[in-house]
């Protein structure tokens, strides 16, 4: 093995492992949230300032991402994944310190969501300056499949450190320490001298070229992000309720089957760059949410525990397919110049829907009850992905219309 695959090789798995911290932020201290209510019950309206700990990253990160974004535009790259991760590693891990003060843990949290909008944005925004072609399909599916991974597997750590002390799960963040000499030394400033042309990821040009770059195509792709994150919450926040009404389980059963959902999307997502070797975007993106509403529907007509995983599985094959393709989409389409700013939008969507989610969705249970909430967003997701079809056949139709007339002119030029 050459020295420069070597180099690559640790580069990539460096950037993998920085991308799991994203997920880290929540997972970690998720299991700690009761005791921690315990400790500073004494406080006024301390039930939803614990709650807020876990979600206000979210909003921070909705917020300075964007942001993020401009400044990878207009400066250079790995100085703002390096100051991302060594704030990431201060703010995290000074919830540890400050635990007489519930205040000054929300003002660490509130700055480890900053910190997590620089990784996300700067590791994706540097994925598509080194690889280009089927190394990005791969990449972005290894992402997606780590991501998933990493939330399980933090989930479980945290839940673990929280049974020795609440305050325990905090010293996960000093990772980013660990982490941080292989960014120093295995990430690179990417050449500003390359390809100035997005790079074409598919394989089926044709098909998806014609999906203009303009901003209309950003905004779907933004809108897409805010929807798929919004539907995904949706499980975590409602199933455990759903399923305790239909039959009795334990808190580690649901978690099981939760986790069973997160694996399966992490599991397909290996296999992106396999699928859209024979997919275009739009293809794949049908089938995606396809499989997301059929899950759903499934979901809405389970009578038992067992039943749940049939919707669950179904609904993270969808999901580990509709994850890394959306993002590759817009990668592939987006002029190098706005990358970090685009990119910086995208991650400020994710984050968005993670917040809309319990809001957008309670209301809907309320008014109905669990199993018609999930029959009602499958029915939605599934009218969507019958729009991208539709598009994806008048696409091929139009597609082989050119084809012929340039193949007629071709025939009259000859003769």
């Amino acid at each position: 093995m050459s020295s420069a695959t070597n180099n690559n090789r640790l580069r990539n798995i460096t950037l993998l492992l920085t991308s799991t911290m994203t997920v880290m932020s929540g997972a970690t201290i998720a299991p700690a949230l009761p005791d921690m209510q315990t400790h500073f019950q004494h406080l006024e309206n301390a039930d939803f300032l614990v709650k807020l700990i876990l979600t206000i990253p979210a909003i921070f990160i909705a917020i300075f991402a964007p942001l993020v974004g401009w400044l990878l535009d207009h400066w250079k790259k790995k100085p703002v994944i390096i100051l991302s991760v060594i704030l990431y590693g201060v703010a995290g891990t000074s919830s540890y310190i400050f635990t007489d003060s519930l205040y000054a843990i929300l003002v660490g949290r509130a700055l480890l969501g900053i910190a997590v909008a620089g990784i996300m944005t700067s590791c994706t925004t540097l994925a598509s300056d080194y690889f280009a072609a089927t190394q990005l399909n791969k990449f972005m599916g290894l992402q997606a499949a780590f991501g998933g991974y990493g939330g399980v597997l933090f989930l479980l750590l945290g839940g673990v450190l929280a049974d020795v002390n609440w305050t325990t799960p905090f010293l996960i963040y000093l990772t980013a320490f660990c982490i941080l000499p292989a960014i120093i030394i295995y990430l690179y400033e990417p050449s500003t001298t390359g390809n100035s042309s997005p790079p074409n990821v598919s394989n089926q040009p044709s098909q998806d070229n014609t999906m203009p770059t303009a901003n209309r195509f950003i905004i779907l792709c933004f809108f897409l992000a805010v929807a798929e994150v919004l539907v995904l919450y949706m499980v975590p926040t409602h199933f455990p309720f759903y399923l305790a009404a239909i039959e009795p389980v334990s808190n580690t059963q649901t978690g099981i089957a939760i986790a069973t959902m997160l694996l399966t999307m992490s599991t397909v997502s290996i296999g992106y760059q396999k699928a859209k070797h024979y997919f275009s975007f739009t293809q794949l993106h049908g089938l995606g949410l396809l499989l997301l509403g059929g899950g759903f529907l499934l979901l809405s007509n389970m009578n038992s525990y067992t039943e749940a995983y049939y919707g669950l599985i179904i609904s993270g094959i969808g999901l580990g397919l509709v994850r890394p393709n959306l993002m590759v989409w817009l990668m592939s389409s987006i002029p190098p110049h706005s990358k970090g700013k685009i990119i910086g939008g995208i991650s400020s969507c994710f984050f968005i829907g993670q917040f809309l989610s319990p809001l957008l969705t309670e209301p809907l249970v309320k008014a109905v009850d669990f199993a018609q909430a999930f029959q009602v967003i499958g029915l939605v997701i599934i009218t969507l992905a019958l729009l991208f079809v539709s598009y994806s056949g008048i696409q091929y139709v139009t597609h082989s219309k050119s084809k012929d007339n340039k193949l007629d002119n071709s025939r009259l030029a000859e003769k």
